[in-house]
């Protein structure tokens, strides 16, 4: 599976590309459900390793080119990546590699009360 994406209701969600390609995370794609409505997305922690480059852009705008390995940890420092976070994720990986982003969402609900006890 070359993108996987895991969401999680009012939390954040993971989004993970394996090998060369280019790969596309819709807002659409996370939500957990019809009643969780996504309008933004910030990059929070960004997690890569490759032999050539990961790209990530949103709205035809560069956010950054890696090389190597690495780790972003905006979250830790009070920081997240809104560029465009109305805009999907395109992540671009040349020569093969592996990215993780987490992404903070804001959404609204259609039932307020969905996902608490």
């Amino acid at each position: 599976m070359p993108i996987e994406i895991s969401n999680t209701l009012r939390s954040a969600s993971i989004v993970r590309a394996e090998g060369a390609g280019t790969y596309y995370a819709n807002l659409e794609s996370l939500s957990v459900n019809a009643d969780e409505t996504i309008a933004a997305a910030d990059i929070k922690r960004i997690n890569w390793s490759t032999g050539g480059t990961i790209t990530i852009s949103r709205n035809g705008a560069n956010i950054g080119t890696f090389y190597n390995s690495g780790e972003i940890r905006g979250d830790e420092w009070g920081y997240s990546i809104r560029s465009n976070n109305t805009s999907n994720v395109v992540i671009t990986i040349a020569t093969g590699g592996t990215v993780f982003l987490e992404l903070s969402k804001t959404a609204s609900y259609a039932n307020s009360l969905v996902g608490f006890m």
